[in-house]
């Protein structure tokens, strides 16, 4: 690991601790004071609104890190290239646009769809107090992206964590104050609780709509930040907004894909086997979400490096291989050490009515191994300009976790969407691996320029030159 990425990496790792430490602190005090319940329909209300934020992400985020870092570097026989001063202002505005488009339809429609999608009013409401999200996020990207491009790493620990903290806080003082009193405004719920029913807690809603207002909260000091130290201006035309479109689809569909597949369980268990099912699997896999982390923390900063290395595949291989070997040995660490402690991890996090999620975080400690060697693989094969390949074996990954899932879950519950989730992670591993295409080692792929405020092909003329 070069200098360079040693340090980005340790900055995002850093964003990526305390973003763990916090969000388990929060999920225990919506567990310990909602039951699995509660949190289970934090996480249904979560799984509709995610794939819809990644759809608007549409991969943006990811084509302005490898595009501003890759003519950032120079050099390299990229003489049709731009420093990324000329590129980069026309980038983020045509993707602020595209946000826009899509962003303000998928939001109101997913309001008014939400009763459609579940049956359980609490979720409906969590579902559309959230909904804001699928345009927060997606303009967040937008912005750090460009931090990460250009090696500036030091706003995201800020941004990430101190939003954290803020919701962590707010969220504590919200169920406090319930504590005390609210049963007395929501008597029906409280009734039928200390009864034994499993009734959706109706505080999740409040829970929901403070994560909504402390996003808007990061977006714009992210946004502050980027005026201030990294506004570039942009000089093209609106149907910069198109190009990129068609630039990053490979990488937009690869986002709904990735979405799509982390929230199917969620979904699928709320539907096939109930709420409190959702919140079992939720709870045991924040454990796996957090050992993911550090992990994401190194990927933030090995794909610009891979990008700026397109034109070298010698140096390229070599730093992915350390990056592979690093993901193996750190994925067999976490897996071994949250399998042994699963049982005193769950029931000191969220408590005793967690313990039935023991043998779920296991299979999923399991496929978290397969699931390191596959993100690094997937950053791997972007840098190669394979993003149809990757997403042809994703679409696969979620055939394959949506048949097991349809299997597994009625008879399973949580235990079998974690089965369902191993089952998917190892077909991807072996189909990025095997399944390439002959061709794959060259990396002469490299053919879209920018051409005045459009991306396009390389055409022979060009390519001689």
């Amino acid at each position: 690991m070069t200098g360079s990425l040693r340090t980005q990496a340790f900055t995002l790792a850093i964003s990526n601790i305390g973003t763990a430490l916090l969000s388990f602190l929060l999920a225990a005090l919506i567990a310990r004071a909602l039951g699995e319940t509660g949190l289970g329909a934090y996480a249904v209300a979560l799984a509709w609104v995610m794939p819809l934020s990644l759809l608007v992400e549409f991969g943006i985020g990811t084509l302005i890190t490898r595009e501003v870092a890759g003519n950032a570097a120079g050099g390299g026989g990229r003489q049709e290239r731009h420093p990324y001063s000329d590129v980069q202002g026309d980038l983020v505005a045509a993707a602020v646009r595209v946000r826009l488009l899509m962003g303000v339809p998928l939001m109101v429609s997913l309001v008014v769809a939400a009763p459609l999608l579940t049956s359980d009013g609490v979720v409906v409401r969590g579902i559309q107090v959230s909904a804001p999200l699928v345009m927060i996020q997606p303009l967040f990207s937008t912005y750090s992206a460009v931090f990460r491009a250009r090696g500036a790493m030091y706003p995201i620990p800020w941004l990430n964590i101190g939003m954290l903290v803020a919701q962590v806080g707010l969220t504590l003082l919200v169920l406090s104050s319930a504590a005390i009193g609210w049963c007395e405004v929501r008597g029906a719920w409280c009734e039928q609780a200390a009864a034994g029913s499993a009734m959706t807690p109706p505080l999740v809603v409040d829970v929901l709509l403070i994560n909504t207002i402390t996003s808007v909260g990061q977006l714009a000091a992210c946004w502050g930040i980027y005026r201030a130290r990294f506004y570039v201006r942009a000089v093209g035309f609106p149907r910069s907004t198109w190009a990129i479109l068609r630039e990053s689809w490979n990488f937009g569909l690869a986002a709904l894909f990735a979405a799509v597949q982390m929230r199917m369980s969620a979904v699928l268990l709320e539907a096939m086997s109930g709420v409190a099912s959702a919140g079992l699997y939720a709870g045991a896999n924040r454990f796996v979400e957090a050992a993911r982390l550090l992990p994401n923390a190194f990927y933030g900063a090995l794909f610009p490096q891979l990008g700026a290395l397109a034109d070298d595949p010698r140096h390229m291989w070599q730093t992915f291989r350390r990056a592979l070997l690093g993901m193996l040995a750190y994925g067999i660490v976490a897996a071994i050490g949250l399998s042994l402690l699963a049982r005193e991890l769950l029931i000191l996090v969220y408590g005793e009515t967690f313990a039935i999620a023991v043998p779920a975080l296991v299979i999923l400690s399991a496929a978290f191994v397969f699931s390191l060697l596959r993100g690094t693989l997937t950053l791997y094969r972007y840098a190669q300009r394979r993003e149809a390949f990757v997403n042809r074996v994703n679409l696969g990954v979620i055939g394959v976790q949506l048949a097991l899932s349809l299997w597994l879950i009625p008879q399973m519950g949580a235990l079998g969407a974690a089965w369902a989730v191993l089952g998917a992670e190892a077909f991807a591993l072996i189909a990025l691996w095997l399944l390439l295409p002959p061709d794959a080692g060259t990396l002469r792929d490299d053919n879209v320029v920018l051409v005045g405020d459009q991306f396009r092909q390389r055409v022979p003329e060009e390519e001689a030159k």
